[in-house]
C-alpha cells in the first residue's frame, strides 16, 4: 500500500516548510461544508513576514493521519478522520483541495 501524502501550498502559514506541514495535527473545519471554499484548516497560523516558518521546521511532518477533519459532506470522512491517500491544502482560504462532497 502507497503512503499517504500530504501537500500544503499555504504559503503564509508558518507551518509550511517546503509544502510539507510540520504542524504536527491539522484541524479541518467545514462540518456543513459542501464545497472547498467552505472548508477552513484551524491550524493555519498566519507568518506573512516568513519569521517563524524557519522555528517551526523543529516540529515534526504531519501525515495525513494526523488530519482532524470535521466535513462531514466529503467522502473521505469518517468519524472525524481522513481516509484519503493524497490530501492537498490549498493557499486559498486554507482549504481542502481533497474535499469531494457526497452525492
Amino acid at each position: 500500500m502507497p503512503d499517504k501524502t500530504l501537500f500544503c501550498s499555504a504559503k503564509r502559514c508558518a507551518h509550511n516548510y517546503d509544502h510539507e506541514c510540520n504542524a504536527g495535527y491539522i484541524n479541518m473545519r467545514g462540518e456543513s461544508a459542501m464545497s472547498t471554499p467552505e472548508t477552513t484548516c484551524t491550524s493555519f497560523f498566519d507568518d506573512s513576514v516568513m519569521f517563524l516558518t524557519s522555528l517551526i521546521k523543529c516540529g515534526s511532518k504531519t501525515s495525513p493521519e494526523n488530519i482532524i477533519c470535521e466535513a462531514k459532506n466529503c467522502r473521505y470522512y469518517n468519524n472525524k478522520k481522513c481516509e484519503s491517500d493524497n490530501v492537498i491544502i490549498i493557499s486559498n482560504h486554507f482549504s481542502c483541495q481533497t474535499f469531494d462532497p457526497i452525492k
